[in-house]
């Protein structure tokens, strides 16, 4: 039990924002990060909060399955962050990723959707590294002309190269390995299947079982591992070696030739048509196309910029209709996504994002195979962070915008009806003029009332990052501060850190609120022999149930905490021990995430639970007092707090467990300015904060 309530402790202690924390409590105390906030006066962060205009009834469903996880150990969890470029370089939702994972230790059900970008020649998520081998071509849901019939990712690449292989690095920039996977789903297709991909483990080769109606191929690993290596086996065997020796021997001898051949192609285009200076040797540009690892590395410096993004797709055809002219026939194969889980209980967090993606980019006419490869993650919580591209217009048109949005999520109910959605508003930005001219982008401010009213339409949460980085003009504050580039729309890995962190707090401390909002369970009355002793006198005072809140109406956590009765010191000598207590409070919540809660009828007709031990004095009086009152209706005080105080005793609560003791937020409009908050400053101990360690 003990090991358990330090693991509920470790999920518990997970944030302590605008307070400082001391290093003992950073060494103890697994979750904890301190920002000093007097550094960035200019963010608001009285408004990180997961604001909900039409409540939260309909994330039941999302964090009745985290009870199950933390408290059980049972289950997956699913959660999709899709947007743009933003979500590509996967900063912002690696950091929540990481949160997710490293606070509860083995909580990892997988990494989710990940795909070799560097074959497409752009950046790979800044979490994990990729590399190719052999010559790929691209599809991308930004390009005017897309051949290939895109999937969830919104990016495909083919080859018909006979020594095209794949490598993904999961842990390559973690300092202790995270990930263990043994399960993988590979989703793509080819001509006739006449290529097929096989799964190289330990330098042997895994076949995989094709499943024709998801155009995937399944493997299975016989060992947890965080390196993908996939090679793309020919039906033909003996035709894929001939044709591989000649690629080796002929004409191009190896791949750096044929790169270089392609490069030289490709620098005469950028001088004669595109105007872009080549870089200064075809062998760097081969080591930047091999690993492409950096944030936003590619041709185009803004990503926000659609005219350098079409050139970049003219390039590209330019460089297939040279390999076509080239290469004799041969079979090929596309490649969508690879879904990487494993077996155990946990979390899965996915990012999906294409550099300057909008909303239109993920309809079905783009990426067809969308919902048919999100069947298989079907996530439980969807959090929006796509925008801010649609929104980089002089004019915007923002009935247009909320109208994609209501399409897009119809996609994704059919697959997952119950979701959870999250509106994050964009970050404020500025539009470029000219060179080095840049001015203030009011669309910012339009789009965030949509992000409010599309969440009231669809009950969903918003994260209103637009505020909280503080408004209109902010972005130049958070470039003074060195937090954000110099485009003025994206951020530095500082500054997307921070913003991961902030709404994982924000996401947390919604949970916080569903946990202090369980219904009450019935007492559990202890049935033990009579024990030949003084009997202890009666407690003080002993509330009946329908003190503690009106029938009618569930008391919020601060009012339930402060009609509790405090211990006198006539009991407090021979109360019972913490830990024991705790670890009733946590068999209570688990025993209400695993059933219903109990009527009033049925919870005078249950038997009593029985125990090992004889009960002392004090417990029986106690025990017979309270079998006498009437059976609890209401809402009980939050107990995951008294949980992780037990475990820690020396250690201050976090910030965010302070705040499950505040009133559950109101139902609100739609605000059409930032709604103040209180700012969060460490509170001094009350009666009931006491009562609660």
């Amino acid at each position: 039990m003990k090991k358990k309530l330090a693991v509920i402790a470790a999920i518990l202690g997970i944030v302590s924002m605008g307070s400082m924390v001391s290093a003992k409590d950073m060494e103890i105390t697994p979750g904890y990060y301190d920002v000093d906030f007097t550094k960035y006066d200019f963010i608001d962060t009285s408004l990180n909060t997961i604001q909900f205009p039409q409540g939260s009834a309909s994330f039941e469903p999302f964090f009745k399955k985290l009870d199950t996880l933390v408290f059980e150990n049972r289950g997956k969890v699913r959660i999709l962050h899709i947007g743009g470029s933003h979500l590509q370089a996967d900063v912002i939702s690696g950091r929540i990723r990481e949160h997710l994972v490293k606070e509860y230790p083995g909580a990892s059900a997988g990494r989710g959707f990940v795909f070799p970008y560097s074959a497409a020649r752009t950046n790979t998520p800044a979490s994990y590294a990729s590399y190719y081998k052999g010559i790929w071509d691209k599809n991308k849901n930004v390009q005017h002309e897309i051949t290939k019939p895109l999937g969830l990712l919104g990016i495909a690449v083919s080859t018909r190269d006979p020594r095209a292989e794949i490598t993904l690095l999961l842990d390559k920039y973690n300092t202790e390995p995270i990930w263990g996977e043994t399960s993988f789903r590979v989703f793509g297709y080819s001509d006739s299947n006449d290529v097929e991909p096989v799964l190289r483990i330990d330098s042997m080769d895994v076949f995989g079982t094709f499943d024709a109606s998801s155009q995937s191929y399944v493997f299975t690993s016989p060992r947890p591992i965080d390196t993908i290596q996939i090679a793309f086996r020919w039906a033909d065997t003996t035709k894929q070696a001939e044709v591989a020796a000649f690629i080796t021997d002929s004409l191009f001898k190896d791949s750096v030739a044929r790169a270089d051949s392609l490069a030289r192609v490709a620098d005469s285009l950028r001088m004669d048509s595109l105007g872009i200076t080549p870089p200064t040797s075809s062998a760097q540009q081969m080591a930047q196309a091999v690993a492409a690892d950096s944030m936003f590395q590619g041709d185009c410096e803004d990503v926000l910029d659609t005219n350098c993004l079409n050139r970049d797709e003219d390039l590209q055809a330019a460089l297939d209709s040279v390999a076509a002219d080239t290469v004799p026939p041969r079979p090929h194969f596309t490649l969508t996504g690879i879904l990487a889980e494993n077996n155990a209980p946990g979390i899965t967090y996915t990012n999906v994002g294409i550099n300057g993606a909008k909303v239109a980019n993920y309809f079905e006419e783009i990426c067809p195979l969308f919902e048919k490869e999100m069947s298989y993650y079907k996530p439980d919580l969807v959090i929006f962070a796509i925008g801010i591209n649609d929104a980089n217009v002089e004019v915007f048109n923002d009935k247009q915008f909320r109208e994609e949005y209501d399409k897009l999520i119809k996609r994704i109910r059919k697959v997952s009806p119950k979701t959870a959605f999250i509106f994050e508003t964009n970050n404020d930005s500025y539009r470029k003029v000219r060179k080095k001219k840049y001015v203030q982008h009011p669309n910012g401010e339009i789009a965030r009332k949509s992000f409010f009213m599309l969440a009231d339409k669809h009950k969903a949460g918003v994260w209103d990052k637009f505020s909280i980085m503080g408004g209109l003009g902010s972005m130049a504050k958070w470039e003074k501060a060195d937090l954000a580039k110099k485009d003025k729309v994206h951020f530095k890995t500082a500054g997307y850190h921070l913003l991961g962190d902030m709404f994982y707090k924000a996401l947390m401390q919604a949970y916080f609120d569903h946990i202090a909002n369980l219904p009450a369970e019935a007492p559990v009355v202890a049935q033990a022999k009579p024990v030949q002793a003084k009997p202890a006198p009666a407690p003080t005072t002993i509330p009946a149930a329908s003190s503690v809140a009106p029938k009618t109406q569930a008391p919020s956590a601060k009012t339930a905490s402060s009609t509790a009765p405090a211990p006198t010191k006539a009991t407090a000598p021979t109360a019972a021990p913490t830990a024991p207590a705790n670890a009733k409070t946590a068999a209570a919540i688990q025993a209400k995430v695993a059933a219903p809660a109990p009527t009033a009828a049925s919870a005078k007709t249950a038997a009593p639970a029985p125990t090992a031990t004889p009960a002392k004095p004090e417990t029986t009086a106690q025990a017979q007092v309270s079998a006498k009152q009437p059976v609890a209706k209401t809402v009980a005080p939050p107990q995951m707090p008294k949980i992780a105080a037990a475990a820690h005793k020396d250690v201050p609560m976090p910030e965010v467990v302070k705040q499950t003791a505040e009133p559950t937020q109101p139902k609100i409009q739609v605000p059409l300015k930032p709604i103040p908050q209180a700012a969060e400053k460490p509170t001094a101990p009350t009666s009931s904060a006491t009562d609660s360690k």
